[in-house]
């Protein structure tokens, strides 16, 4: 099942008035994609005039320079200036003012259970209205997401969940109320790598995430990503990616199999999905790979 949904606005007029009340929903602009929990947008260049309370907990970070005015839950505009790398914060609830020509960037909004899930932590997170200033890899994150839409969003939800963990685990070190948020361990434990590279290989053919793998060894999504990766080198993105290649490769190996079977029980989804795969880690296609090894094809 594919858990996103997308959407695309091409509105003429990017006015929200500012002297009406705060408005709940979010602004229809640009290209959007949403899961039960989060959502994340790309929206174009060009003269914004916002005003809203959000009904999510957004986090915004821009490719260029934006400058105007701007009010975070204040009803006092002042000099707005965002720095591409660097992060406008507008907690679920708070008002965001603004007049500003726009530079294009990305929104990651997160619901009230995502923030919460995010840090293993008894207390209520807090976010804190504002700006963080830019981060080395903030504009790294920015084009992630932007090839993400580009390239037919390969790895789908759960690509999306892990970018959009790791960018929240990093807001709510720097701008929460949890000022003494704990780092993830250095590297997890044998017995709790165990169990978490024992689930993934028993859920290959389903669509897993990174809360639910978390939650096998007791983690928040964000201290098990880290974690992870510095146990095995890998993303936890990108270490499912290669066991579903190394599953489909050994699927291909049956003549049985038809292509599109092989790349719905490896977990890709889908046969497109796989053949992208296969393409850019080894540079070849599930069609040739079967001829270089000799294998009888099966029928298409």
């Amino acid at each position: 099942m594919n858990l996103l949904q997308e959407f695309l606005f091409n509105p003429s007029d990017r006015t929200i008035p500012l002297d009406q009340p705060p408005m709940e929903t979010l602004p229809q602009w640009g290209h959007w994609l949403e899961t039960p929990e989060m959502m994340v947008a790309i929206i174009p260049p060009g003269h914004l005039e916002v005003n809203l309370r959000s009904p999510l907990h957004l986090v915004v970070t821009s490719f260029g320079v934006t400058r105007g005015v701007a009010a975070f839950d204040s009803d006092r505009l002042r000099p707005y200036e965002a720095l591409p790398g660097g992060f406008d914060i507008v907690p679920q609830g708070s008002t965001y003012r603004s007049v500003e020509d726009a530079s294009c960037f990305v929104v990651f909004g997160y619901s009230q259970a995502f923030l919460s899930r995010t840090a293993a932590d008894e207390q209520t997170i807090e976010l804190l209205p504002g700006q963080i200033p830019k981060m080395h890899w903030g504009l790294s994150t920015a084009i992630a997401i932007q090839e993400f839409f580009n390239n037919g969003q390969v790895g789908g939800a759960f690509y999306l969940e892990s970018v959009a963990t790791a960018v929240l685990g990093q807001i709510i070190y720097r701008r929460s109320n949890l000022s003494g948020f704990k780092r993830p361990p250095e590297f997890l434990e044998p017995r709790l790598l165990k169990t978490s590279l024992e689930y993934i290989q028993a859920h290959l053919s389903q669509e897993l995430n990174l809360s639910n793998i978390a939650a096998t060894v007791g983690f928040s999504p964000y201290h098990f990503a880290r974690a992870f990766k510095a146990t095995t080198g890998l993303s936890p993105y990108q270490y499912i990616l290669r066991c579903r290649l190394k599953y489909a490769q050994k699927l291909l190996h049956d003549p049985t199999h038809r292509l599109a079977e092989v790349a719905v029980e490896a977990g890709f989804g889908n046969q497109s999905h796989m053949t992208t795969v296969f393409r850019r880690m080894l540079q070849t296609t599930p069609r040739r790979y079967q001829q270089e090894k000799g294998l009888r094809l099966p029928i298409l």
